[in-house]
Formats: C-alpha cells, structure tokens, sequence
C-alpha cells in the first residue's frame, strides 16, 4: 500500500509541475531535502536555509512581476471583439488566466515577507555620537541576530519534524512551496488556451481560404516553432547548469557539432 501511494504521488509531482520540473527539482524539492538530511549540523542548516530563502525570493519576485504583466495583458485582450464575439472558451480561459495569476501573486508576495532574510546591520555611528549609543547599536544588532538564529532554527526544526519516514520533505509542506510557480505556470497555460481559441474558433464554423484561416496557420507555424525553440532552450540550460556532473553526456552532440 505505501508502495502505491509513492508512486501515486510521484506521479502527480509529475503532473502538477509538468512544464517546470527541472526547476522545481533544482528550487523547491532539493533544497528542502538537503536541509533535512544534514541535521546534525545546525550552522550548515541556517546558511543553507539563506541561500535557500534567498533564492525562493528572488523566485516570488519574479513570479509577482510576471503575473501582474499577465494580468493587465489579459484584461486588455478581453476588449478585443474577437473574444467577445468568438467562442466562449477563450473568455473563460482569459478570466482563469486572471484568477491564478492574482492567487500566484498573493502567494508569491506571503512567501516574501515570512522567508527568513538577512537583517541588515546598522552602520557605525561617528565618534561624536558617544560610546553609549554606540553599545546600544551593537546590543540591539546582538539581539536581532540572536532572533534570527531562533527563527531560522525553528523554520529548521519543523522541516525536520514534519519529514517522510523515507527522509524526504513532507508532501504538503513542498506543494505550497512551489505553489505560486504552480498557478503562475497554470496562467501562461490558460492565456494561450484562450489566445487558440481566439485564433482557431473561426474555422469551426467555416473552412474557407479567408483571412481567419491565413492567420490560423501563421499562428500554428509560429507557435509550434516557438515550442520546439523553447523545449530544446530549456533542456540545453538545465544541462548547462546541472548539478549533477554526470550530465555531460547529454550535450556531448551539441560539445561535437561546435
């Protein structure tokens, strides 16, 4: 039965991070994983989760200013006549596309400000400013370091405590980790599901060389160029940055053709 529902739940790690999963590996899943299994060295622990939490960050930055461009995108593309006019599909698809990006970036925004961070220290005071307050910068930049420390170590405790038997991170605690990603990916779907029914509903009701079918194969040209572009981008820089040095046999032709 464990078996089963390990490999139930392979399967929809799988799915759910379908077109992200190498960078859901190398972000989310072997970070948290690399945390837990050096336990026995707490310091080690704290400075993996900075660059962890910085790094997850710098992520929901970018997924914030990612789903605010698709957010005003799509509200601009639901004027379009086409869409009012056109199938049903591609409204309903549009507004889905605003819906997760809004809940990517309130997400993405809640990982920001509760991800343990660097505190600042405050710069040192002239000479003019007195010893006293001089021992009570340092006293306070001692105690915002010492609650750092706690914080970080807490954040630690309870990765390590909610841990699989098998030593993995816990199931849930990773979905939510990797959520914004999730809906923000799940609205790039959604806006080019809409943007193909915008392009292909015409010819549903006639199949006529006209204007709407010359822009349909141009659309369907460029897109599925654009895919096997993307694809092959994406499999040569997740092989470039791999961690895993085994993973030079992978560009060995592209090594052979330069």
């Amino acid at each position: 039965m464990s078996r089963c529902m390990r490999a139930f739940g392979k399967v929809l790690e799988q799915l759910t991070t379908f077109f992200y999963h190498e960078q859901f590996k190398r972000i989310t899943l072997q970070p948290m994983t690399e945390i837990i299994q050096h336990e026995q060295e707490p310091e080690l622990q704290q400075r993996m989760l900075r660059q962890w939490a910085r790094t997850k960050i710098r992520e929901a930055s970018y997924i914030q200013l990612a789903g605010g461009f698709l957010f005003t995108t799509v509200a601009s593309c639901l004027q379009w006549q086409s869409a009012q006019d056109g199938h049903w599909s591609a409204r309903a698809c549009f507004y889905a596309c605003m819906l997760l990006a809004f809940v990517a970036i309130v997400m993405g925004s809640q990982q920001m400000l509760l991800l343990p961070s660097e505190i600042p220290l405050q710069d040192s005071k002239d000479d003019s400013e007195g010893i006293e307050a001089t021992e009570s910068n340092n006293r306070y930049e001692r105690e915002l370091k010492l609650k750092e420390e706690r914080y970080l170590q807490a954040v630690v405790r309870r990765l390590c405590d909610t841990r699989r038997h098998d030593g993995s991170p816990n199931t849930i605690l990773v979905f939510v980790m990797q959520a914004p990603e999730m809906f923000l990916t799940g609205s790039v779907v959604t806006f080019l599901g809409g943007l193909c029914s915008v392009v292909f509903a015409p010819l549903a009701h006639q199949t006529v060389w006209d204007d709407n079918a010359k822009i349909a194969v141009g659309f369907g040209i460029l897109g599925a160029f654009c895919i096997v572009v993307f694809a092959t981008a994406s499999f040569l820089v997740h092989s470039l940055f791999c961690l895993q040095i085994d993973h030079k046999s992978k560009m060995r032709w592209l090594v052979a053709d330069l």
